[in-house]
């Protein structure tokens, strides 16, 4: 006789049935290529992307090497002037510097863009700018370090090219009134910072290349201690992210200086206790030409787990590629899609149009193909992914350590996944199989259910 079914083996067969006609496992992403300027700014160096107006859609913040710095709306990106110029830098960020809720923008040089919302017109009225120093500089990052409800600035230069000034992280604490005080930290020479809450304590600690500096909140008087997790190539581009889903900051890395080099690009797996040295170093792709300016870490293809986009710069051998690295397996493999072969410098990813999935902005520094384009992410609604809302988007970005200003400009709400041994289902439809067979009960719909919950119940 054949044995009678259980529940488990019940909700397992029909779990089974569901993966076998609804999810391709390893389908690539679908993208369309949007040019959205093709007479930008000349070597459009800073690209930044965010909510500028105010209607609930990411628009696209565009700086030129000598200027102008302009913003497109979305969705026909008309253009319009924030400034003519006068700011020196690479990088470029978004945050409520001013907290009126809306977002303005910081560039090197080092200034403050006052977005005209909430008064008035930010496509029509003049932005005015905010000195904050007289500092050129290559990178810029901004979040709420000393935890008093306002942003602070954090900044580097570059060894490179001769400025031999990227040996330094400048912290800039935002006092009343408008002022700011400026407290340096010696660092390896190199370039690039990220911002994130490594040792979770609550506020964004500075990563570089292979250390990241303690935050203990007193920014200017305190010590910056730093935490040696990995040997890196001197220059770096870092993101913070959690690769393998165990709630914990990793660091992702690749080399971005400089051209004809050959290294690596790796996520380094944090440890318990973060500060312990040698972390886990895990190679996503090598070897790679050291000029990958463009990284970011995020969900690209839905599934909810965290993929890496890499673009390299123009200047680098021939395919010069934008690629998407697939995340399989909590970080443990990966699968390329190359997604451009003509480059892009630094990279921007957001959910333009709210469709529920991420797309993917860039640029190329210099050179005669110079386009602002967008990498247009169609999967949203299809196979691939299958959204519930869970905790918002600003909870999210919270617990990773930035202030509320940083993240005024988000829409409410967001879009999280539940992931089961590499599949996808809405946590509303996973519940009703488990609750038709008797595995959980309606306390549980629209909730989210950690894998290792299901896995326990299948297994």
């Amino acid at each position: 006789m054949d044995p009678i079914p259980t529940n488990k083996m019940r909700a397992k067969i029909a779990l089974t049935l569901l993966l076998s006609f609804s999810f391709p496992l390893l389908a690539d992403i679908p993208f369309d290529h949007v040019i959205v300027d093709r007479e930008g700014p000349e070597d459009p160096w800073a690209k930044i992307m965010g909510d500028i107006d105010g209607d609930g859609f990411a628009d696209i913040v565009v700086g030129g090497r000598r200027g102008p710095l302009v913003w497109y709306s979305y969705p026909n990106w008309s253009k319009a002037l924030i400034t003519e110029g006068g700011y020196k830098t690479v990088d470029g960020e978004l945050g409520d510097v001013d907290g009126d809720g809306d977002p303005d923008v910081v560039m090197g040089g080092l200034f403050w863009y006052e977005n005209p919302r909430p008064d008035g017109d930010p496509a029509a009225k003049a932005w005015k700018a905010h000195k904050v120093a007289n500092h050129p500089t290559h990178d810029i990052e901004l979040g709420d370090l000393d935890g008093d409800g306002d942003l602070d600035i954090v900044t580097r230069d570059q060894s490179e090219f001769g400025h031999k000034a990227g040996d330094k992280i400048h912290l800039w604490r935002q006092e009343r009134g408008g002022t700011w005080t400026e407290k340096v930290v010696k660092c390896p020479h190199g370039e690039s910072i990220a911002l994130g809450d490594i040792d979770k304590d609550g506020d964004p600690d500075v990563v570089i290349g292979g250390i990241w500096f303690e935050n203990t909140r007193d920014i200017v008087n305190g010590p910056w201690t730093a935490h040696k997790f990995g040997q890196w190539h001197p220059s770096a581009t870092v993101q913070v992210a959690d690769i393998n889903g165990d709630a914990r900051p990793d660091v992702v890395l690749s080399p971005s200086e400089l051209k004809g080099q050959t290294y690596k690009m790796s996520w380094f797996e944090a440890p318990p206790n973060p500060k312990q040295e040698n972390w886990p170093e895990h190679i996503i792709a090598e070897p790679v030409e050291c000029v990958i300016h463009g990284l970011v870490a995020a969900d690209i293809n839905g599934d909810g787990a965290i993929d890496v986009v890499s673009s390299e710069m123009h200047q680098g051998a021939d395919p010069d590629e934008v690629t998407v690295y697939i995340n399989r397996a909590n970080g443990s493999s990966w699968t390329k899609q190359v997604i451009s072969t003509r480059g892009s410098h630094y990279i921007r990813v957001a959910d333009i149009g709210n469709d529920g999935d991420m797309d993917i902005v860039g640029a190329n520094w210099s050179g005669d193909y110079q386009p602002i384009e967008m990498w247009e992410n169609k999967s949203a609604g299809s196979a691939l992914r299958v959204p519930i809302t869970t905790r918002p988007m600003r909870e999210e970005m919270t617990a990773f350590g930035f202030g509320r200003n940083v993240i005024s400009a988000l829409p409410p709400g967001g879009t999280k996944f539940v992931n089961v041994q590499g599949f996808n289902f809405s946590s509303s439809t996973l519940s009703e199989y488990l609750q038709r067979f008797g595995i959980v009960g309606e306390n549980h719909t629209h909730r989210h259910i950690h894998p290792a919950v299901v896995a326990e119940y299948l297994n």
